[in-house]
């Protein structure tokens, strides 16, 4: 009922999928070499290819720590920088302030908090939204009208938050922590688990920081372009010491990342653990499933991925339109999310992952936060949500038909929620919205 309440509200503003991008596909060469785009505009430093609407073209753009996804790879450094300072902080990343010299990473940041200041904030306990924005994301629409009245709305300056301590910028923090606390778990003790790779590595110093990685036998590769990787290794001297830890600058459009990093030392007969963090939302779907394909050929049995994700209403819903504003203004632009983590469970099924873990990147403390995220994932997925997953290597890729795979989400979702958790959901929902009609909300 609730289902086709939302559609009637939705109408023809209901969102659609992302359009795909189109692809060229040589017989060796991956997504490495794929993705076009008009010339000046950048493609993700992380894993997308350097090529524009020709080889030619693409050669001659620029690459680098503050370019693309370079300027957003600062935009996290800062978020970490500022977690850093805090006098009880989620982690500790004592390098981030070592690529902030520049003051870019402010910049995004600060940039990122102003256009969102009128359609992202907190409620006065900081556990949730603030409840007048419920409607406005619940029925784009509303989101619609509201965006018309406050787009150019001035920020007051006594409303401004502390550096990176915005909603969006929380996200960061709690998404950082997660990762934190499973690579831990991954290399704790009795693990068979000894190489961890990281995907779009950007100025990621987690093989610093965390001691789990700095384990006898444990050996580290961090792969993006060269730009990225020379600044990276410049302000981290501490590497030239470290031969655990190997930094691949690969040319993408000219070279294999999987090649590189086989040729690196990397032992496909070891497990591993790959990290695929802030990287998909940047690419488009063949190049998503492609990533995830090529790491599962690599992997040996019981290895574990983690990583990101957005729903299509992060990149959709008019409410995050002036988010997605700012990424377009550095060259940076979100082009891909799922319709809901059930879809991600069948695009990782697809590549022979086992799905073990999938959560929204924010505090579920309380059942009615858990039940309202429910709810969106399984109803209202317009609304942008961010998520987090760790999968697992199964034994061998299942080719599974519609209907068996279907039934097999479906477990997965029940045993990741819970029945109980699913009718308290229904309830709530309804009571959820005789409060919206009572109050006029």
């Amino acid at each position: 009922v609730l289902a086709r309440a939302s559609r009637v509200i939705i109408g023809k503003r209901q969102l659609r999928p992302c359009i795909h991008i189109a692809i060229h596909r040589q017989k060796m060469a991956a997504f490495d070499a794929k993705l076009q785009k008009p010339q000046g505009v950048v493609t993700p430093s992380s894993l997308a290819p350097s090529t524009g609407a020709s080889s030619a073209r693409g050669s001659d753009r620029e690459w680098g720590a503050e370019c693309g996804v370079g300027a957003t790879a600062l935009w996290i450094a800062y978020i970490r920088y500022c977690e850093h300072q805090r006098e009880r902080p989620a982690f500790e990343d004592p390098f981030a302030e070592r690529f902030l010299g520049g003051g870019k990473g402010e910049e995004v940041t600060a940039a990122m908090a102003r256009a969102l200041h009128h359609f992202m904030f907190m409620n006065a306990s900081g556990t949730d939204f603030h409840h007048s924005l419920t409607l406005r994301y619940a029925v784009p629409s509303l989101g619609r009208r509201y965006l018309r009245q406050m787009r150019h709305a001035p920020v007051p300056h006594q409303e401004v938050l502390p550096a990176g301590q915005d909603p969006l910028a929380k996200g960061v923090r709690i998404r950082t922590a997660y990762f934190d606390d499973h690579i831990r778990d991954v290399f704790g003790v009795g693990s068979q688990v000894r190489q961890f790779v990281t995907l779009a590595s950007g100025v990621d110093c987690r093989c610093l920081r965390l001691a789990c990685l700095q384990q006898e036998g444990v050996r580290t590769w961090l792969v993006d372009q060269p730009a990225v990787i020379s600044a990276f290794r410049s302000r981290l001297p501490e590497l030239e010491a470290r031969p655990d830890i190997q930094t691949l600058a690969v040319k993408f459009g000219e070279e294999l990342w999987w090649q590189k990093l086989v040729a690196a030392g990397f032992d496909p007969c070891v497990p591993s653990l790959f990290l695929v963090e802030g990287l998909v939302m940047y690419l488009g779907k063949t190049e998503v499933e492609e990533i995830f394909s090529e790491i599962y050929r690599l992997m040996a049995p019981g290895s574990v991925v983690m990583g990101d994700y957005v729903n299509q209403g992060f990149l959709h819903h008019p409410m995050v339109e002036p988010f997605n504003d700012e990424l377009r203004k550095y060259s940076a632009p979100w082009t891909y999310g799922v319709r809901n983590s059930t879809a991600w469970a069948g695009m990782l099924t697809r590549c022979g992952f086992a799905l073990e873990e999938d959560v929204p990147s924010v505090e579920l403390h309380s059942l009615l936060t858990r039940v309202k995220f429910f709810l969106i994932d399984h109803i209202g997925t317009w609304v942008p949500t961010y998520r987090t997953f760790v999968a697992v290597k199964r034994a061998a890729p299942q080719q599974e038909g519609p209907m068996g795979e279907s039934d097999s989400l479906r477990k997965q979702g029940v045993q990741r929620f819970g029945r109980h958790h699913a009718t308290a959901a229904f309830a709530l929902s309804l009571a959820m919205i005789a409060a919206f009609v009572r109050t006029g909300l």
